[in-house]
């Protein structure tokens, strides 16, 4: 847990009533016929977990990720729940701020719904027409890689596949990561997906420092030592590194341009809403302002 700021306590307990119990979820009515953890009555289901390992980056699949996800939980929950006990929820300051973040959530949630309802994703024709228009904006910021890493719970069978990798020649490769993949790896769909795209080094394996480390120092088509990490053991092998400051191709940058795209879109439609609104309030005489 990250260390406070004795000058912001009313903050940090803001943050307990509200990350705790607005992320966390509330007491269960019924007991979930399965669970990670639990705290009283409070549960953290596999599929609570799996979305918060889902936005850690693109391999959160680490036992050790795993454990921080569920230790954090606890953590809070347990916070949750004495705040709860010592009734600061009734505080007039606390109400205030629970007022106010009751209020940014509904905005929030509200314009989400926007998005939901109207929001397009970008065709190919759009992204293909902006990477030709902005070509020179999307030089590579940061070394670009592909890689292909899979993590399984057997030495042996770690060692297998670092045996066949480095055996592989380059033009069968491909082929024989997808059956290795299939038949060792502990999530075989993400190791295979991951393994099909470029991405930007720094993204790759935030929650698993050794892996990340040992990347830092592959060549291209390196097959790096088995590594081990909390029961884990990580098979990676660097397929080619693009450094900063070179010029992208168009399926290097999909998802960024994609993510750009639909930045400008959302901005479009909540200018266009917030305008109908403001329009709609005048008219009925809603708004007094300078």
């Amino acid at each position: 847990m990250s260390r406070l700021c004795r000058s912001r306590p009313l903050v940090f307990l803001f943050g307990v009533l509200t990350v705790a119990g607005l992320l966390l979820g509330c007491e269960q009515e019924e007991t979930p016929s399965s669970y990670v953890a639990r705290v009283g009555d409070h549960y953290l289901t596999q599929e609570d977990l799996d979305r918060r390992l889902s936005g850690m980056g693109p391999v959160p699949d680490s036992t050790e990720a795993r454990q921080q996800v569920i230790q954090q939980w606890v953590d809070e929950t347990l916070l949750y729940r004495e705040a709860l006990r010592r009734n600061l929820s009734q505080a007039p300051d606390v109400q205030r701020l629970l007022e106010e973040r009751r209020r940014s959530t509904l905005v929030s949630a509200l314009t989400n719904r926007i998005y939901e309802e109207i929001e397009q994703e970008p065709s190919d024709e759009e992204i293909r027409t902006y990477f030709e228009r902005h070509q020179e904006q999307l030089a590579l910021r940061e070394p670009y890689v592909r890689v292909r890493h899979l993590a399984t719970t057997s030495e042996d069978s770690a060692q297998a596949v670092r045996r066949e990798l480095v055996a592989a020649r380059e033009a069968t490769a491909d082929s024989i990561w997808s059956r290795l993949s299939r038949r060792y790896a502990g999530m075989p769909s993400r190791a295979q997906r991951l393994s099909d795209r470029f991405l930007p080094e720094s993204r790759l394996f935030a929650q698993l420092p050794y892996v990340q480390d040992e990347l830092s120092a592959l060549r291209e088509g390196e097959v790096a030592p088995i590594i081990e990490d909390n029961n884990q053991y990580h098979v990676l092998q660097l397929v080619r590194r693009i450094p900063a400051g070179a010029d992208p191709e168009l399926q290097w940058m999909e998802d960024e341009i994609r993510r750009r795209l639909r930045i400008r879109s959302r901005k479009q439609m909540y200018a266009r809403e917030v305008q109908r609104l403001r329009n709609r309030a005048k008219a009925n005489d809603f708004i007094e302002m300078p």
